[in-house]
């Protein structure tokens, strides 16, 4: 009561003490209040992320489909061994305490011994003493200690495992850190891809061991290997999410995105949507239970242009040439622009990559700077188009005027009477032709570029290059392959002061510019169906995995890219010239499409019109390789197939190309002969 009357007698010091401590009262009143209503919401928060993570479950990959729904590119089960650590939670304080026991039991030796003979130590430790003096641990200490037992559990673990299954698995101690340190809460993976014995070996063995378990995941399968793999390309590991995943997901389970080919056009219809799984943790961050709050969607089906019968003669055919063969072949549909199959060689299987290049392997074989397996030689190789560009500078000649009957005569190499020659300037240009007279049709399957160099400076550099505009030369195709190059081939008014008559001689033969297998295939197909361009059409339409009512189904119709203007009887005058070059005995394909006799064509039903080529590559004025072509395209009456052979190292095209071309339409004269009538209908 003396306070209070203090306080009614107005003692000021002790008014202004009793104000300051209601004020922080009421501060701290303010705080608290502050702290539990305002900020509960913020706090709980932090509890939550604290007691929980948010896991990203990887979706099915969507299938990748040939135009008749042939499988190219699937998923299998595959079975890995995972350690889950938060289960061996037991054996791991049993070694703890069998661990420390023993490191106090050596510290204490140790402090002994660093004191004087006699001392209190030795003394406390004497005979009769039973027991070593307390010995204190630091922090530091302890937690070495308990890493060190969780290590020395795993690695036991581990060698078990390793025993059963049969395979060296090793577990170092920086791998055991970084998942102990980032990732407590999943498991920890040992051994992926098995095999069936090991899976058996597991099955029977290894349920005693505490803390194992197998587990099945989607992994990709393309069961043609190298034969699609330029087409498909191939997947690479991608553990880390990025972008709002980052910021949402604690962790990302192991997927895969798309490299190069389709799996990396197509990577995002492909993928699908990811799943969400609830791991709740202990303040160890040890898992106590995960739930699935949101199942993976499976990705969408990728059905492509392609035909895998003519995809796998196409391989055949140029794998008839050896295993080692550098080059490409394009099949399209001359109608539509359709990819029907496209194959370069060497190649590469993109199942390999889904289980990791060794280093050597990757060094010697699929990084060799001469067989290069990786490239895909039918977009991403640019190579002289030789003679086949014929087809382009006979168009200019004939749009520019050229009689196709008029005779031009091939004068004799004086160094080679033998064969012909012509003079551009003081250069003179060999011809693989014989001297003498030359209509167009007679030049073009003789090849004689003597007469295609005439004519061809007659018509100017402007009509020729225009011509190859018309065909896009030197433009991408944009196929969704992340492998393309456009190859060379300027416009006229690039090289307007650029280019002497001796380049426009050289362009003039193909020897000036560079294109694609594909981009010749593209030109092909437009000389065979009258003069349409198309855009390459690889991807027919995106469809759900299972038909779903209501969801959509993207398609992706042909598309025409541009008309050449040309008339058609110049159409026409080209390719009865290429028909004649595998018809009749002087032309350059004749060879490869009769037998030895030279009289029995190897095509029965089908008659096929083509164009050789061969170029060399030369280096400060040397021929150091060649480029070997063949440009075809049939059925001669009603064209449907454009077919382009190109092999770098070829002896000639019609000698290395020709026949690969060859036997690619007997492939398809085989399938599409009629079938044989009932044995019935034969015997009346």
């Amino acid at each position: 009561m003396l306070v209070v009357d203090q306080l009614r007698d107005g003692d000021r010091r002790l008014r202004v003490l009793a104000g300051a401590v209601l004020s922080g009262l009421l501060l701290l009143l303010a705080g608290l209040w502050y702290l539990q209503v305002v900020r509960a919401r913020h706090y709980q928060a932090r509890v939550q992320t604290q007691t929980y993570r948010v896991v990203r479950e990887p979706a099915v990959r969507g299938k990748i489909l040939d135009r008749a729904g042939r499988v190219l590119a699937e998923n299998r089960p595959s079975y890995q061994v995972n350690l889950y650590i938060e289960e061996l939670r037991p054996e791991f304080r049993a070694e703890y305490w069998r661990q420390r026991a023993a490191y106090v039991a050596e510290k204490a030796r140790t402090n002994a011994s660093n004191h004087p003979a006699g001392g209190f130590w030795q003394r406390l430790l004497a005979p009769g003493h039973t027991s070593p003096p307390r010995v204190r641990l630091r922090r530091e200490e302890v937690q070495n200690l308990g890493h060190a037992a969780r290590y020395t559990v795993l690695s036991n673990t581990v060698a078990r495992v390793s025993a059963i299954l049969g395979t060296p698995i090793v577990l170092t101690e920086a791998q055991y850190r970084r998942h102990y340190y980032y990732w407590p809460y999943r498991p920890l993976p040992l051994l992926e891809n098995l095999s069936p014995v090991q899976v058996a070996r597991f099955l029977e063995q290894a349920p005693a061991l505490p803390g194992v378990d197998l587990e099945a995941r989607p992994l990709r399968y393309y069961p043609q290997g190298p034969r699609t793999a330029h087409v498909l390309g191939y997947l690479t590991r991608d553990d880390q999410a990025t972008g709002d995943a980052e910021e949402f997901f604690h962790y990302s389970l192991p997927s895969y995105e798309g490299a190069l080919g389709i799996e990396y056009g197509f990577n995002e219809v492909l993928l699908g949507r990811p799943g969400l799984r609830h791991v709740t943790v202990n303040s160890l961050s040890y898992r106590e239970e995960d739930t699935l709050w949101e199942p993976a969607v499976a990705g969408q089906n990728v059905v492509l242009a392609l035909d895998l019968d003519l995809q796998l003669a196409a391989w055949q055919a140029l794998q008839s040439l050896g295993s080692d063969v550098r080059g490409a072949v394009v099949v399209l549909d001359a109608t539509n622009g359709d990819v029907l199959a496209l194959v370069s060689a060497p190649a590469y299987d993109p199942n390999e990559f889904l289980a990791g290049i060794p280093e050597i392997a990757w060094r010697e074989r699929l990084n060799h700077p001469e067989l290069r397996p990786m490239l895909n030689r039918a977009t991403q190789g640019a190579y002289p188009p030789g003679s086949i560009f014929k087809m382009v500078t006979g168009l200019a000649c004939l749009e520019a005027g050229l009689d196709p009957e008029a005779v031009f005569t091939v004068a004799p190499d004086p160094a080679n009477p033998a064969r012909g020659a012509i003079f551009v300037g003081r250069r003179k240009i060999r011809d693989t032709a014989p001297p003498g007279d030359y209509n167009f049709r007679r030049a073009l399957l003789r090849s004689s570029n003597a007469y295609f160099i005439h004519h061809g400076l007659a018509a100017g550099r402007e009509r020729l290059l225009a011509m190859g505009k018309r065909f896009f030369l030197g433009e991408r195709i944009g196929l969704p392959l992340r492998q393309e190059v456009r190859g060379f081939f300027p416009h006229p008014r690039e090289v307007r002061w650029q280019w002497s008559e001796g380049n426009v001689a050289n362009a003039c033969i193909g020897q000036e510019i560079t294109a694609t297998p594909l981009q010749m295939a593209v030109l092909t197909a437009a000389v065979a169906n009258g003069g349409q361009v198309y855009w390459p059409r690889l991807v027919l339409r995106v469809e759900p995995p299972e038909p779903e009512p209501g969801r959509a189904v993207t398609t992706y119709p042909p598309r025409l890219r541009g008309e050449l203007g040309v008339r058609p009887e110049h159409l026409q005058v080209l390719r009865e010239a290429m028909l004649a070059d595998t018809l009749e005995p002087e032309g350059t394909g004749f060879a490869a499409f009769h037998e030895r006799d030279r009289r029995t064509p190897r095509l029965k039903r089908m008659q096929v019109g083509g164009k050789t080529g061969t170029a060399e590559i030369e280096e400060n004025g040397r021929v150091v390789d060649r480029v070997t072509w063949f440009a075809a395209f049939g059925p001669y009456a009603a064209p449907r197939y454009a077919v382009v052979a190109m092999v770098e190292g070829g002896r000639s095209g019609g000698g290395t190309c020709a026949p690969v071309v060859c036997q690619i339409f007997e492939y398809i004269e085989r399938r599409e002969a009629p079938p044989a009538p009932p044995l019935a209908a034969r015997l009346q």
